[in-house]
């Protein structure tokens, strides 16, 4: 993930000191003060999240969410610390913090903070089918895997709206490497790296747009891959089914679901239609 040209290294510094470029709510400030700080402990991020009760109900929310359908009722963040651990409570921390504190065009927001919640439901229906992944590891790759244009729309503001607005979403990330120097991809990757996210969910994340190049052929690719598939899930879900182009029919090949594994998994997304608008309505 090193940056090539200058403007990706430009990019990549800016994204890198993002703490003390732009003025950012201060709660975003502790958590990612506490959790880029190696000597933090879990209890060092469930002190700082306690104090601020929207943050608070919105991991408990989607801690929740990540065992849709199990016995599971979590109700606070320390019980959210037992269950899932460090790695997911400081994961889940960092990104609800960045889209529930970026500012701006609040409809874009809305609309990418819904996109990224409904991924990651279909990132977990794919694993609980296919079994090749954890389920809460699929959730929180979905969740995250457009956090860079989050971050992106922060440093460029209108001029991301424009760019974003210009043509299929298929060609998102060329026309954000050409104007900006990476793609939400690589920016998405540099962030959550920095904040130690799990290595699986990094590399879900630079390779959810393509992960047919990725040459890992363990844990990494197929998460991306997943991800790759409840993405489109989550973009046509409400549209009329149409034959796979030809790269999505490999990747859904590759983690082991057909046309009718999508129009099931569409189906029971359609089932929690209620959960999803009360989500992220909040």
């Amino acid at each position: 993930m090193k940056p090539n040209s200058p403007a990706e290294k430009e990019l990549r510094a800016t994204v890198d000191g993002i703490l003390k470029v732009y003025t950012i709510p201060v709660i975003l400030k502790k958590v990612l003060e506490v959790v880029g700080n190696e000597r933090s402990s879990i209890s060092d991020l469930v002190e700082v999240i306690q104090h601020d009760q929207a943050l608070s109900s919105k991991i408990v929310a989607t801690s929740n969410t990540v065992f849709y359908g199990f016995r599971r009722n979590i109700s606070s963040i320390p019980n959210a610390a037992v269950i899932l651990g460090l790695n997911m409570v400081r994961s889940l921390a960092v990104s609800v913090s960045v889209f529930r504190c970026a500012s701006g065009d609040l409809a874009f927001l809305k609309k990418l903070w819904q996109h990224s919640f409904e991924t990651a439901l279909a990132a977990s229906l794919i694993s609980e089918r296919t079994g090749l992944v954890k389920k809460e590891d699929a959730f929180l790759a979905g969740l995250i895997h457009d956090l860079g244009r989050a971050i992106l729309y922060q440093i460029h503001g209108e001029k991301y709206l424009r760019l974003s607005a210009e043509g299929a979403e298929e060609g998102l990330p060329d026309r954000e490497a050409a104007a900006f120097g990476a793609s939400h991809s690589q920016v998405g990757a540099w962030f959550v790296d920095k904040y130690r996210f799990p290595k699986e969910c990094v590399l879900a994340i630079e390779y959810h747009h393509d992960p047919e190049n990725h040459e890992d052929n363990n844990t990494a690719k197929p998460l991306a891959s997943i991800v790759h598939v409840a993405d489109f899930i989550a973009l046509k879900r409400k549209e009329a089914s149409e034959p796979p182009s030809e790269k999505l029919a490999g990747i859904m090949k590759s983690v082991y679901i057909d046309e009718k594994g999508i129009e099931e998994i569409k189906e029971k997304l359609s089932g929690m239609e209620d959960m999803i608008k009360e989500f992220y309505a909040s």
